[in-house]
């Protein structure tokens, strides 16, 4: 993360590839932010309203977890805009989000509270503030389950297809709350000492790019981010 970037989206692609490169069975690495949906482009914002249907307001504040870097074994896994599921999730609230085992466990494991999303629509990162960044780790994405008896990774053609074993990744918060992360897929079963030893580069991502955050550099097209409603005000549907 030495050189320059002009949007957070360049410098979570660059993260991401270097990610997959790094880890000889790497399968996918992504990146994501969760962001408010008022702070998305359109297509985003399009991507958000489709993914929930029309029975669900969406609110201009309602955070989501947000693609910004992915890279892979196949090329359309290089291409975030190509994303057929994961390109922006709004975290409609703590029922929602109970009910997508992976990203339950992904806050779990990062200690990020998400009781807040019922009425403020906000995530709780206050634990994961300066330096306290945490892992997220799946044991074997074959078998591992939630409380429910759901399997944590539940894309099983995906899973047997690239003999996905072990899922980790790290998350952190910059000082403003928002929340990043990275996850990779591997085809191997990793210890969880060794996945210990990855958290501290997210904070490299973190100081990488603080900076841009705060200038609102997130997106490469970053014109089409139209952010003129009120925190509470609901937006029209996209």
């Amino acid at each position: 993360m030495e050189r320059p970037f002009d949007t957070i989206e360049d410098a979570a692609q660059a993260f991401a590839t270097r990610l997959a490169e790094s880890c000889p069975t790497a399968i996918l690495a992504r990146v994501f932010a969760v962001l408010p949906l008022a702070k998305l482009p359109l297509p985003e914002r399009n991507f958000a309203t489709a993914l929930v249907g029309k029975d669900e307001a969406l609110e201009a504040r309602t955070p989501v977890l947000s693609l910004l870097g992915t890279a892979g074994r196949e090329s359309p896994w290089c291409d975030r805009r190509q994303s057929v599921g994961h390109r922006a999730i709004p975290l409609l609230g703590a029922t929602f989000v109970r009910n997508i085992p992976m990203i339950a466990k992904l806050l779990s494991d990062l200690d990020v509270s998400f009781s807040g999303l019922e009425d403020e629509r906000v995530l709780d990162t206050r634990r994961l503030l300066g330096g306290n960044n945490a892992a997220f780790f799946v044991p074997d994405a074959r078998s591992t389950q939630d409380s429910e008896g759901r399997h944590v990774i539940p894309s099983g053609d995906f899973v047997a297809a690239y003999g996905i074993r072990t899922v980790f990744g790290m998350g952190g918060a910059y000082v403003d709350g928002t929340l990043a992360v990275a996850i990779i897929f591997t085809s191997e079963v990793i210890d969880r000492l060794v996945v210990d030893r990855f958290p501290s580069l997210i904070s490299n991502f973190k100081i990488a790019t603080g900076e841009l955050l705060a200038r609102g550099r997130v997106f490469r097209n970053n014109d089409e981010v139209v952010d003129s409603s009120p925190a509470g005000e609901r937006l029209s549907r996209v």
